[in-house]
């Protein structure tokens, strides 16, 4: 069941992928469809998560760390979020303006950091290797939905979004910020 499950979300991340490519590229937007292609692809490696790990309370110290990895990654989530400050941006239906804000003046794509680390820790609370290959599908799936909406906000935005480019990191750090 598990190696089917977690088979099946390649395809389904590579058509939603191509898909959104496409409507970013026809319609600057997703559209409905577009988004619940999406959204499928970011939670089917989750059911491999919800089959794979016995959910229960912590009972030791890397259940505990798990947890509070886990804790810290989904507020990570939820803090780039409410910066983005619309339900319609947030969904990718209305670009809006280009926030630089908050967790955003550390990386561009806090919402898909704090994401994985969301995964992360709860994959370390029952750690197997079905966890790990469903952490690496949705890693390199949001690498690959990173780069279409990057290409769609070099587009929107041209210059000041490169220049954001050279400031902030893709994912994660605090590195410098070059002027």
């Amino acid at each position: 069941m598990l190696a089917y499950l977690l088979a099946s979300t390649i395809p389904v991340s590579a058509i939603a992928l191509l898909y959104a490519r496409w409507e970013y590229r026809r319609l600057g937007k997703l559209s409905l469809l577009g988004l619940l292609l999406l959204c499928l692809m970011l939670f089917m490696p989750n059911l491999v998560f919800h089959y794979a790990v016995s959910f229960r309370m912590p009972d030791t110290m890397i259940g505990y760390t798990g947890a509070f990895i886990s804790l810290a990654g989904l507020a990570m989530c939820l803090v780039a979020i409410v910066f983005f400050g619309s339900l319609s941006k947030v969904l990718c239906i209305n670009t809006g303006k280009l926030t630089v804000s908050g967790l955003y003046r550390y990386s561009r794509n806090p919402q898909y950091v704090g994401w994985l680390i969301f995964l992360f820790g709860y994959a370390l609370m029952d750690w197997s290797l079905w966890c790990l290959a469903a952490l690496a599908v949705v890693a390199v799936s949001l690498h690959f939905l990173v780069l279409i909406e990057e290409e769609h906000l070099q587009r929107v935005f041209g210059e000041r979004y490169r220049k954001f480019c050279r400031q902030v990191p893709r994912y994660a750090g605090l590195a410098h910020r070059q002027t």
